[in-house]
């Protein structure tokens, strides 16, 4: 990990940014995610359950993993990894602008300049809030365009892969479980300042939720 950048939140003036539901249309500029019960039609669900009991339905290719390291300088090859990270949720705070909701403050923003990142949460159940995905978009001058950042509250039983040089934040793990698992895939080959770079705000940003 390379830290490329650090802000003074107190002199930027970024306004809190509002969470939104996590749905494949709202996330595609960043990256894919698996959420059966928006991509799921209703004939498929159907089938699976009802027609064809104990047959399962695939749909193939909807969130891909990719390995750019042969573009990177070291030119060292990278593998592929399975990780498991465990994220307990932090204490949020009441919201400063609207009644009746809460504020998290992230720290940082990393991105992968070559791999695609994805995490799957486990054993949480499908009706709840189970974590929250911070990203932002590349500004011109390559750092995250801190003024564009968003962010989506996701259930249990969806997944997100991030994009090849996205930035995003660390996983935050939301509700009142003692934490959250997650199996994360990426690819990796060793080298700091390939693998992961990181921009970071202090006191921080701060999401609305």
């Amino acid at each position: 990990m390379v830290v490329v950048k650090e802000y003074s939140t107190a002199e930027l003036n970024i306004k809190p940014v509002q969470a939104v539901p996590f749905t494949p249309e709202a996330f595609a500029p960043f990256g894919g995610l698996i959420s059966p019960e928006h991509q799921l039609t209703e004939a498929q669900k159907e089938s699976a359950s009802a027609k064809n009991p104990g047959t399962p339905v695939k749909l193939a290719k909807i969130a891909p993993m990719t390995n750019n390291y042969a573009q990177a300088k070291s030119q060292k090859p990278a593998v592929a990894n399975w990780n498991l990270i465990r994220a307990s949720p932090p204490k949020l705070t009441p919201s400063t602008t609207t009644k009746g909701k809460s504020d998290f403050q992230f720290k940082i923003l990393e991105r992968h300049p070559y791999t695609t990142q994805a995490f799957a949460p486990m054993g949480i159940d499908s009706k709840l809030d189970a974590y929250l995905v911070i990203v932002a978009p590349t500004a011109t001058d390559g750092l995250p365009d801190y003024n564009k950042v968003a962010a989506f509250v996701c259930k249990g039983n969806q997944a997100v892969t991030y994009g090849v040089n996205v930035w995003h934040a660390p996983i935050v793990a939301l509700g009142d479980h003692d934490h959250v698992d997650f199996a994360v895939q990426i690819y990796s080959n060793g080298v700091a300042e390939e693998d992961v770079l990181e921009v970071k705000y202090n006191p921080g940003i701060t999401i609305e939720l």
